[in-house]
């Protein structure tokens, strides 16, 4: 037979000429190509053994990236990164990423390249460490470059314990575990190489995600830290918290743009996150962001539907003198006229909002003599501003009309169902409820939509794509809350070049001192 041109061999595994064929019967015909060694019974030649980076990682900070084989590095995000790890004192690792996948162009041979770019080879580590009480690096795992979902069947490969996987794309994960054990994060660290990818559908998709950046872990005790450094791709330069590192040195940053919290709830407030936010040296004045964002400020636990035919959740609320409607509207527009000092608050339209117009649309008044008052002033603001537009019917948002008439010389703005506020290149008015086409949001269709996205509502932060969702402000257990969990108290950091980073509050501490 006429020798094939040079492919792997289905035996052996070695690329050479398939020039015979070896009895096979799952394949098509009985028979598969293989090369003429493996025909005649010659064993191959052992392939050779993958290359080991093994570090001992002890150091209370680390700068962790990845690197694609055979492929050079962003030189001004690797210089940033150098800068920053010397002035955080971290230390710098870079997990080795091998790419063996046609859509590579940086080398035609790089499926057999099992070298790295010289500048990471001193800070390679490919064996899996364990950082500390409850954070593993996995670093001996591999995963494609354009792998659309590079977390996806990890959620249980290090037990109960966080993980950190090495990849070209930023993703993070809040996996659910049962209540009382430490929340566990799965989550890719973002890559110093250049992204090395065809023009395929794979490879355009992957170029498109690839993020040139880094991850900070910080180890404070029994908890750790984590939090995204999102690089320009042009300079590499990046902002991480209040400082600006480059390729030259490090400066202080601008003010960020904003700061996304996670659903405030604010009858059920967390003191500890609270204080990490706007305590001293905490996220708001470490940060001095222009805009402060909202997310279900309003608890609406006076007029929860849901309590609705519960005469036990009635009489407690009654007992801890929780039926006010005004007073619990009254006390969450404090608490953000206290806390803008100065700042723009915008508080996005949200479902435990809607808990107000729903009470007013299905509610006797009579029925209910303590807020009858304040019942019957919200049911004439709404009957008064209900007008036919072309779209159909409108009327005033309830919850939006009381924070106007409550908030003072505080500079609050509330938005409106359907409007829009742009931080940096972000969308961050939408809460997440409302997904595409009237579905629910998610972490996941939300990432769909061809912008970037800040968003709340589901307690459970997460990064998908553009899509970058907080947690919660509240403890991590509530009422309607049952099962395994993944809630944290995370906000999202929009800092002045437009970079996201969430920033995650564990036992009242967000960063490491």
């Amino acid at each position: 037979m006429s020798p094939n041109p040079t492919r792997v061999c289905t035996r052996c595994c070695a690329p050479k000429p398939l020039t015979a064929y070896d009895k096979s019967p799952r394949c098509k015909g009985g028979r598969r190509p293989v090369c003429r060694a493996c025909r005649e019974g010659v064993a191959p030649v052992a392939l050779e053994a993958p290359q080991r980076f093994d570090r001992k990682l002890t150091a209370r900070r680390l700068l962790i990236t990845s690197a694609q084989n055979a492929t050079p590095v962003h030189a001004g995000l690797w210089a940033a990164l150098r800068v920053a790890a010397k002035h955080l004192r971290a230390e710098l690792v870079v997990v080795p990423l091998r790419y063996r996948n046609p859509t590579s162009q940086w080398t035609q041979s790089q499926d057999t390249d099992e070298w790295w770019a010289p500048e990471v080879v001193p800070y390679l580590c490919n064996t899996r460490q364990r950082l500390g009480p409850h954070l593993v690096l996995a670093a001996d795992v591999k995963t494609q470059p354009t792998a659309r979902d590079p977390l996806a069947g990890f959620e249980s490969l290090t037990g109960g314990e966080s993980c950190l996987i090495g990849h070209t794309k930023m993703a993070l994960r809040s996996v659910p575990v049962p209540s009382g054990r430490t929340p566990k994060i799965l989550s890719t660290t973002g890559a110093c190489t250049v992204p090395n990818f065809t023009d395929t559908k794979a490879g355009a998709i992957g170029a498109f995600h690839h993020y040139l950046g880094a991850v900070v872990v910080e180890l404070d005790g029994s908890r750790f830290h984590l939090r995204q450094l999102n690089a320009d791709r042009e300079t590499g330069e990046f902002i991480d918290l209040a400082t600006l590192y480059t390729s030259a040195g490090v400066r202080k940053a601008p003010p960020a743009l904003g700061l996304v919290m996670g659903d405030t709830h604010a009858r059920f407030a967390c003191p500890a996150v609270d204080r990490a936010t706007f305590g001293p040296a905490g996220i708001v004045d470490v940060l001095n962001p222009r805009t402060l964002v909202w997310h279900d400020i309003l608890d609406g636990y006076s007029v929860n539907p849901h309590h609705h035919g519960d005469p036990f959740i009635a009489a407690a609320k009654s007992r801890a003198g929780l039926g006010d409607v005004r007073a619990e509207v009254e006390h969450a527009v404090r608490f953000v006229a206290d806390r803008t000092r100065g700042r723009q608050s915008v508080l996005v339209d949200s479902n435990h909002g809607d808990f107000l117009a729903r009470w007013v649309r299905s509610t006797d008044w009579r029925h209910d003599t303590r807020n009858a008052a304040f019942y019957l002033e919200t049911a004439r603001v709404l009957l008064e501003s209900a007008t036919m537009t072309g779209g159909g019917a409108e009327y005033a948002d309830a919850w939006a009309y009381w924070v106007a008439q409550l908030r003072g010389d505080a500079n609050i703005r509330c938005l409106g169902r359907n409007e829009s506020l742009v931080l940096g290149e972000s969308e961050v008015g939408m809460h997440g409820h409302r997904g595409p086409n009237g579905a629910r949001g998610s972490l996941r269709n939300l990432s769909r939509l061809g912008s970037r996205v800040i968003s709340g509502h589901s307690h459970t932060p997460g990064v998908c794509d553009g899509h970058y969702q907080c947690g919660t402000s509240t403890p991590l257990r509530l009422e309607y809350t049952a099962g395994p969990g993944g809630w944290l108290n995370t906000h999202c950091a929009v800092y002045a070049t437009g970079a996201r980073a969430l920033l995650t509050v564990i036992d009242g501490a967000w960063r490491l001192d």
